[in-house]
């Protein structure tokens, strides 16, 4: 009987620990499961909860005017050189203004900005570009003109050209004046220089010279050269008077090193097209580089660094298939420079 009974409570209690561990296995698989929920719920991000990166936008023109209020006539918060970035506040007006910029005209509304330093005002939608612009280095007064000319417009480049040229005849009036018949150039030694211009009565002796700008970092005047067809520029030494003819539009670097020039004719083929690049070694003045180009045109050259030109090179008005294109003049471990396409 004794023997019975124990059979029936082994039986019982090896089934009671049965019961206890099946239970503790589904509370385990419970809770692991709850945990598993737990973190996927954590690492799930609602959508409508995420913050937007902020929009960058960057002056496309140099002297950014940021204004109080969406006019021209508001109050200047801040004045910002081209490539500057800014945040985008998601405001803008309901109006479009249109305002000519870089001989183009735009039909853009206002928009507001927060510079770096915290400052928030609005900017012409035409003045700003959604990615950064490559920033020329060492920029000409005459830039915004030769932007201009590269888009094929010769009437308004020239009303750009006279524009610039009385800013500088005025910012240089103790070197230089000039009238309709000649141009009176003073030296720093104190000598005097006329240059006469001829008139349309002697066609094959025709010459309009006009003074653009002074370069004192390498001693130079500038002039632009305009005969009764085709037309070049002048370096004229402020020392000795020495005149040394170019054939495009001179741009300095940022070191005064070098000189890049560039020059436009496929066209009409009076003249030169292509590229120069002038420098100083062992302290002489020199052509380093002359490349015509038969195809294409170059226009705007930006010194990207003292090494680093590029140039847009556009297709003559009558290809209206080639699109324009960006090429690097590139300075190499030998000190050459050398054509990137």
């Amino acid at each position: 009987m004794k023997k019975i009974l124990f059979i029936v409570s082994l039986t019982f209690v090896s089934f009671i620990f049965s019961c206890k561990n099946t239970n503790s296995s589904e509370s385990t698989q419970q809770t692991e499961s709850n945990s598993s929920e737990s973190e996927s719920t954590e690492n799930t991000t609602n959508p409508s909860t995420q913050e937007k990166a902020p929009t960058i936008l960057y002056a496309w023109v140099n002297k950014l005017r940021i204004r109080e209020q969406p006019t021209t006539k508001s109050k200047i918060v801040v004045e910002v050189k081209e490539g500057t970035s800014f945040t985008y506040l998601n405001e803008k007006t309901d109006y479009k203004e249109r305002i000519e910029l870089r001989g183009t005209l735009f039909n853009e509304p206002w928009l507001k900005i927060k510079t770096d330093d915290g400052k928030e005002g609005w900017v012409y939608g035409g003045a700003v570009k959604f990615y950064e612009p490559v920033v020329d280095a060492n920029p000409s007064p005459y830039d915004t003109c030769f932007e201009i000319w590269k888009k094929g417009d010769w009437g308004k480049f020239n009303t750009c050209v006279e524009k610039v040229r009385t800013k500088q005849l005025k910012k240089d009036a103790q070197y230089v004046s000039e009238d309709n018949e000649s141009i009176t150039l003073t030296l720093l030694t104190g000598e005097e220089i006329i240059f006469k211009n001829d008139t349309l009565d002697n066609i094959d002796n025709f010459l309009q010279k006009d003074y653009l700008q002074y370069l004192p970092k390498v001693g130079f005047f500038v002039f632009r050269n305009i005969y009764y067809e085709g037309g070049n520029y002048s370096l004229v030494n402020d020392k000795s008077g020495k005149e040394i003819i170019i054939e495009g539009f001179p741009k300095l670097s940022p070191d005064a090193k070098h000189l890049i020039t560039t020059n436009q004719d496929l066209e009409a083929g009076f003249v030169f097209n292509g590229i120069q690049i002038f420098g100083f070694p062992n302290g002489r003045f020199e052509k380093l580089l002359e490349k015509e180009m038969n195809d294409m045109e170059p226009h705007a050259p930006k010194w990207i660094d003292n090494k680093t030109i590029e140039i847009t090179m556009m297709p003559p008005s009558f290809d209206k298939e080639t699109k324009p294109k960006n090429i690097k003049v590139i300075m190499n471990e030998k000190g050459d420079w050398e054509i990137k396409e």
